[in-house]
């Protein structure tokens, strides 16, 4: 799946959210008749080109799906410095429910769900066995992983111990015609059902997707669907897969090199960007925000609006190399403490790193008392010393903090928060005020809604 550029669908599947974010207009203008244009196989597969041309928007992972949850989970961690008042709203948790972002990244992750559900819809037309299963499979993977993301960002968080029948956000599963009516006239599903969709759409698409990478996106999104749950013998051992199976493996000298070098062994799903394809550079893209240095004719790079807490940076310990070398005195826009992971608008954005699965490994073996594949003190000092650090004993909150410092502004924390049901702040991890609105948009033309709490 990384090895999908970011270019348009040839049968134009526009989305009039795309361009420069902070001018855009809501209101969707482009249909998509589900019975037009798709007749062949070229159609439907540059119909699922579109799909994942809507995952690198800035609206999903080209920016807020990365930043967002980091910038929300801002107390004593992210500082924002931006003029932006949708960002500034977020971060200091005063949203209102037509906020901007908050906004397109619904309609823009509806939208995709729609688009792979148009693909799916056309499989007929599609007549060799081997590629409609393909194809079947990269639309479920992109169906699974957008129902995921909604409901982690506008509904109360999945509890393990509980019967998670509070609301969640509607399962999307049939093609429809308008974008701007996706979601008009169904109500939501409960946050257990649209996690039971999630799981289903991704483990049908690994029994049906045939490259490697393919496969094992599927899978990374699935053990942090699991960890997210609370299902840690099913996350352990999908973790363990990835790591004892897949060709990812760690990049051991360079902690920046995941960043820097486009679709590295480290990166698992990586969003694709260059000079001529990428989420923005003025006023969407990851770099955009957290970019603060000069470049070679000395001209700003980054708004420099994203800045690294200093609580936050003095709560390593010292000589880690995620403190020294992956964040930096910004020399750009604004002085400060800037993380280096974002530093270029036209790198690889690595969604899921194989990172991650140590990380899931260490936690759910540990949490069970098991050793499957390696035992926590393994894993976790295999990434300490790559940070280096001299080895530990780990306890569950030595374990969340290497995670927390392995995968800082990586999009992490409030989901992490979330799950192990710690404060942000001064806010319980289910307060309502940590979840977004339903856009006034969708409340207004779909009846069937019902907003959250405190909206």
């Amino acid at each position: 799946m990384k090895n999908y550029k970011n270019i348009l669908a040839a049968f134009l599947i526009v989305l009039s959210a795309s361009g420069c974010k902070k001018q855009l207009e809501i209101d969707p203008k482009q249909n998509i008749d589900a019975s037009v244009a798709l007749n062949n196989t070229a159609d439907v597969q540059n119909a699922l080109i579109g799909a994942y041309t809507f995952l690198a928007t800035g609206d999903l992972y080209g920016t807020n799906l990365v930043f967002l949850p980091d910038l929300y989970a801002s107390d004593d961690y992210l500082t924002w410095r931006g003029s932006f008042t949708t960002y500034r709203n977020i971060a200091s948790k005063a949203i209102v429910s037509n906020n901007a972002d908050v906004t397109r990244t619904w309609i823009t992750a509806y939208s995709t769900i729609n688009t792979a559900n148009i693909v799916l819809s056309a499989l007929n037309v599609v007549s060799d066995a081997n590629t409609k299963s393909i194809i079947e499979g990269k639309a479920l993977f992109i169906r699974g992983i957008m129902h995921f993301e909604l409901v982690r960002l506008y509904a109360l968080p999945y509890d393990a111990s509980g019967t998670n029948t509070n609301l969640g956000v509607p399962i999307i599963t049939k093609a429809v015609k308008t974008i701007d009516n996706v979601t008009n006239s169904v109500a939501r599903n409960t946050v257990a059902e649209v996690y039971t969709a999630v799981e289903n759409d991704l483990k049908s698409a690994i029994t049906k997707l045939a490259t490697v990478d393919d496969q094992y996106a599927a899978k990374a999104f699935l053990a942090r669907v699991y960890l997210q749950e609370g299902k840690y013998a099913l996350a352990r051992d999908m973790a363990n897969d990835i790591i004892t199976n897949s060709p990812y493996h760690l990049i051991t000298n360079s902690l920046e090199a995941p960043f820097r070098t486009k679709n590295s062994s480290e990166g698992i799903f990586e969003i694709k960007q260059n000079e001529q394809s990428n989420a923005g550079t003025s006023n969407d893209g990851l770099a955009t925000f957290y970019a603060s240095y000069q470049n070679a004719t000395g001209g700003d790079v980054g708004r420099a609006d994203a800045l690294v807490n200093t609580i936050f940076y003095d709560s390593f310990e010292t000589g880690d190399k995620r403190q020294t070398e992956m964040i930096y005195d910004g020399t750009g826009a604004r002085t400060g403490l800037f993380t280096k992971k974002w530093y270029s608008f036209y790198d690889n954005i690595p969604v899921c790193r194989i990172t991650e699965q140590y990380l899931i490994r260490a936690e759910c073996n540990f949490r069970l008392g098991t050793s499957v594949g390696a035992t926590p003190a393994s894993d976790i000092n295999t990434l300490r010393t790559r940070a280096g650090l001299g080895d530990v004993v780990p306890t569950l909150t030595i374990i969340l903090n290497e995670r927390e410092k392995e995968l800082d502004y990586e999009g992490f924390r409030l989901h992490d928060y979330k799950r192990t049901k710690r404060s942000i702040g001064t806010f319980a991890y289910d307060d309502p005020k940590l979840v977004f609105p339903i856009p006034d948009r969708e409340i207004n033309v779909n009846k069937a809604l019902k907003q959250n709490p405190g909206y």
